[in-house]
């Protein structure tokens, strides 16, 4: 039911198949590391097809240490001491 009225379309339920039609530039990855862990899970993501052929995995740490895009917007809390006060753009 999520898929079906996600409406940016971000959620997919549908065979490999019709994946692969949809978004042939893209694999679907289930592989990802954690520092020296690799777990494999039922879910995937969709990647570049280039950068799969790099790296047959999603290495969730150094995604982590990732600085945000120039279109991120951050986000600065206005309050000090308040941790529900509202939020400066």
């Amino acid at each position: 039911m999520c898929a079906s009225v996600c409406p940016s379309q971000a959620l997919f339920f549908g065979t490999r198949e019709q994946i692969e039609q949809l978004r042939p530039m893209s694999v679907p990855m289930n592989r990802f590391q954690f520092g020296r862990q690799a777990i494999s899970t039922r879910v995937f993501m969709m990647m570049p097809r280039r950068l799969v052929e790099q790296r047959p995995y999603v290495d969730v740490t150094e995604a982590m240490d990732d600085r945000p895009r120039t279109r991120a917007i951050p986000l600065t809390p206005s309050g000090d001491d308040d941790p529900f006060a509202e939020v400066q753009i």
